[in-house]
Parts: C-alpha cells; sequence; structure tokens
C-alpha cells in the first residue's frame, strides 16, 4: 500500500491550484447564472422586507448608513 505524507499533499494541491481554477472558471463562464423562476410569496416577502428594514436600521444607529440628500445616502460597509 502507498504512503502518502502531509507535506507532499500540500505541495501537490499548491502546484495544481492554479491550473485547477482556471479549469473550474473557465467551465463556469459557458454555463449562464440560473435565475429564480419562481415568485416569491407573499410571506417571503414579507420577511425579506423585515430583514432588509432592520439592516438598514442597524446600519443607520451604528453611524454606517447616513442619509446626505434628499435621494442621496452614503454608506460605509467596513467594520
Amino acid at each position: 500500500m502507498r504512503t502518502v505524507k502531509m507535506n507532499q499533499i500540500e505541495r501537490n494541491i499548491k502546484a495544481r491550484r492554479r491550473s485547477v481554477n482556471l479549469q473550474i472558471r473557465s467551465k463556469r463562464s459557458n454555463i449562464p447564472r440560473i435565475k429564480r423562476n419562481r415568485p416569491r410569496t407573499i410571506d417571503e416577502r414579507n420577511a425579506i422586507t423585515k430583514i432588509t428594514k432592520a439592516s438598514v436600521e442597524r446600519a443607520k444607529r451604528e453611524g454606517k448608513m447616513k442619509i446626505i440628500g434628499k435621494r442621496k445616502i452614503y454608506y460605509d460597509p467596513t467594520d
């Protein structure tokens, strides 16, 4: 039975990572993004609205979101 040391596995991964990632990206680029076909239910819409409103209010409280005009908002996503 063949034995392999962990550092050999790590070297193998490091050596092949770039080409494997390139293959994955090239295969994905040919397939278009899957779009949502099912319309959301009223409950889903209400839940998403509540979550969004809560995150906006939290950002305003923490000072990450500032209203700088009638239709302009500044959002600082940094932690």
